[in-house]
């Protein structure tokens, strides 16, 4: 007979666990806007799924039927082989939506973005490391290496991204304290607000009549192909679609998102006060770490967009949050990638003063 799960030693599986969800909390409750809130629901999603595995394999044998446990073994294995087949996974759907989404929007650089990081995890996984064992060349060796780290690095930060994107769309309950809802463009055709802009205003409609008390800015200037101003078509669109008109105003000036933020900052009757942010789901996170920036007391709020856009677009977000934080970016990779270059300053030295 087996120990009660909440005694020695099955308690000991209880305690990561607890200790991921307090510090998932207290992220959540001082800073989600950063890529800490999704390092913490990463932690706690592993410490959940070694706690599963463990109780799983320890309760086979108390099950009476020898088909549930069949079922239940083919489970386990399916899962760790669809942990261990993660990366190529990954490639193979990256590259299947990137090709779904050149059909129905077109070809462009920007809708190349999934189909390209779907090939090359595909050619990292299968090509390259085949063409470097063919050279066999110490430096051709190096440069592979060197390139996997990179991917590594990298598709580690943009899963954490994701993570810590939908930790920033997780609200429980209705908006309180709003001041001020800010409407994020994402531009217009002449006059014509489009599908996806339209879905950002709904939801901040619905948020301004959530909270009755907050003032609705439709943020977004002028830019090409555009007849008149973002934030005035918005508006239009807003008051058509039962915004209150006393508590809607635009903004006509800004040309991207930090513009949007600090032009509709000097618009706000609390500056001081709660602000939603409301954008399409793949960009919400990057507003909000503008905003964190710009010392504001801002949550995020996502309006829905097609799967296959949003994977494309989300890729795109985490390229430009990797531009905003180049720096950052590059000091931590070159700490990380500390013994590749001791390596690399071995064989150099290696080669200038050959072994006698």
């Amino acid at each position: 007979m087996h120990s009660a799960w909440l005694t020695p030693p099955y308690v000991f599986l209880w305690v990561p666990q607890l200790c991921a969800l307090a510090f998932l909390a207290l992220i959540v409750r001082f800073d989600r806007r950063s890529l800490w809130s999704g390092f913490a629901l990463f932690v706690f999603i592993m410490t959940v799924g070694v706690t599963a595995a463990c109780l799983f394999v320890d309760t086979m044998d108390l099950v009476p039927s020898q088909w549930i446990r069949t079922v239940m073994l083919w489970i386990g294995l399916l899962a760790a082989a669809v942990i261990v087949a993660f990366p190529v996974l990954l490639g193979v759907f990256l590259t299947a939506e990137g090709c779904r989404l050149l059909r129905r929007e077109g070809v462009s650089p920007s809708n190349c973005l999934s189909l390209a990081a779907g090939l090359f995890v595909l050619l990292d996984l299968t090509l390259i490391p085949y063409l470097a064992s063919l050279v066999r060349n110490a430096a051709v060796t190096w440069l592979f290496a060197l390139a996997s780290a990179c991917v590594l690095f990298f598709s580690a930060q943009l899963a954490i991204y994701c993570l810590s994107a939908f930790v920033n769309l997780v609200h429980v309950g209705k908006p309180r304290g709003l001041k001020q809802i800010v409407v994020l463009g994402s531009g217009i055709f002449g006059t014509a607000v489009p599908p996806l802009l339209g879905n950002r205003i709904r939801t901040g409609i619905q948020l301004q009549h959530d909270a009755p008390h907050a003032v609705l800015i439709l943020s977004g200037g002028q830019g090409p192909g555009e007849d008149i101003p973002e934030g005035r078509a918005m508006m239009a669109w807003a008051l058509e679609h039962g915004a209150d008109p006393s508590r809607t105003i635009a903004e006509e000036r800004s040309r991207n998102t930090e513009e949007n933020l600090a032009y509709s900052a000097r618009l706000f009757p609390d500056p001081t006060g709660k602000t939603a942010i409301v954008s399409t789901r793949y960009h919400v996170l990057r507003a909000l770490l503008i905003s964190k920036r710009l010392h504001m007391d801002a949550v995020g709020y996502g309006s829905a967009a097609t799967w296959y856009f949003s994977l494309n677009a989300m890729l795109r977000e985490f390229i430009a949050f990797v531009v905003m934080t180049r720096k950052r970016q590059l000091v931590v990779l070159c700490v990380l990638l500390a013994p590749l270059w001791l390596t690399a300053l071995a064989g150099v030295i290696q080669w200038v003063m050959p072994a006698s």
